[in-house]
């Protein structure tokens, strides 16, 4: 048998599958610090590609306040990501997290092909 490890709530351990309160499988697996740790990375991979061809743009179109522009999408960013945190941690809470995670992720990572296609 695996050796189950705790760091502090989270428990790293084999998956084990749940089941759902009248005891059917659930179909998904259960929950992992792994799922969390890879749409973390995929969420900052994203900006970190976005950040370079942003700045770009923005020194062509505001030569004199790139990083001042910079500065204000990111904060208008922050901003919405914590207004709309609560709505959207409502809406996982009935819906499911991972369907969320996904969407999230996905309309983050969108942007990178899309700056590809057509840099403006």
């Amino acid at each position: 048998m695996a050796k189950k490890r705790t760091v502090g709530k989270i428990t790293w351990a084999p998956r084990k599958h749940h089941l759902k309160e009248n005891g059917a499988n659930s179909g998904f697996g259960s929950p992992s610090v792994y799922h969390a740790l890879i749409i973390i990375f995929l969420e900052f991979f994203a900006w970190g590609l976005l950040t370079s061809p942003i700045i770009m743009v923005l020194n062509q179109t505001f030569p004199n306040h790139t990083f001042l522009l910079n500065g204000l999408i990111q904060g208008v960013k922050g901003m919405l990501s914590f207004l709309s945190a609560p709505l959207i941690g409502a809406l996982s809470d009935v819906w499911g997290r991972k369907i969320f995670l996904l969407l999230t992720v996905t309309f983050t990572c969108l942007p990178i092909p899309l700056i590809s296609i057509s840099p403006m």
